[in-house]
């Protein structure tokens, strides 16, 4: 008891101390859409009362924010199914975090991570159903999906740290509650890292901090280490 005090003490004096980084990111124009995977008897042509909407980059788009600091204790995150895809098709963790994922469709869904078919326990997800499991280590990325479901896809980043944001449509993010002091800001698409240099952001106490990263055009990834 004493000691679960202690720990609510020491989180509610980060909080009282802690900063808001908000930005928006300088998005380069959206790719072309790709061409269909599979050829019909009619070539595809546009829709002139309901116009395509142009490729979503930020739905593929993670900001993260390392400090040198770890976290002690990753919280649980929500990972929702909904219809046929995730609620976001990429998301980041924290090392260790559990993750839960929640079938909010109508249909069972039985999951398996391509890199690792451990890391999700076996057997379905049913309708309203949950599965949880842990992240693993950082640096992981993991691709989700469901074999009878080929468009069903989702990635999953860990990462070292509980600082993440998800850009919105017009690249728009917030990150609350982060303690005072150096950070490297990161961007990832579709699970690389972009190739760009870390930021260094400096969050100061309390208040909000702005930061506007530029995102290069092409969206070029970081080559792997080997």
């Amino acid at each position: 008891m004493v000691r679960a005090l202690a720990v609510v003490l020491v989180l509610h004096a980060v909080a009282a101390h802690a900063g808001t980084l908000i930005g928006k990111l300088e998005l380069p124009a959206p790719p072309e859409r790709p061409p269909p995977a599979t050829h019909g008897f009619l070539d595809r042509t546009e829709n002139p009362l309901a116009p395509l909407k142009p490729y979503s980059v930020t739905a593929q788009l993670v900001v993260e924010l390392d400090g040198d600091e770890k976290p002690a204790a990753p919280p649980q995150v929500i990972w929702r199914l909904v219809g046929d895809s995730f609620d976001r098709p990429v998301i980041a963790v924290p090392a260790g975090a559990e993750v839960v994922i929640r079938d909010d469709s109508k249909t069972a869904r039985t999951l398996v991570a391509k890199e690792d078919g451990k890391l999700i326990p076996p057997g379905p997800i049913n309708p309203n159903g949950t599965k949880p499991f842990r992240s693993g280590d950082s640096g992981k990325v993991y691709t989700i999906g469901d074999s009878d479901a080929p468009h069903l896809k989702g990635t999953l980043i860990v990462v070292n740290t509980l600082y993440v944001a998800y850009p919105d449509e017009l690249g728009r993010f917030e990150i609350a509650d982060v303690p005072p002091g150096s950070y490297k800001l990161r961007i990832w698409y579709g699970g690389k890292l972009l190739d760009r240099p870390d930021d260094d952001v400096t969050i100061a106490t309390k208040g909000k901090t702005d930061f506007n990263p530029k995102v290069p055009a092409g969206m070029p990834v970081r080559p792997e280490r080997k």
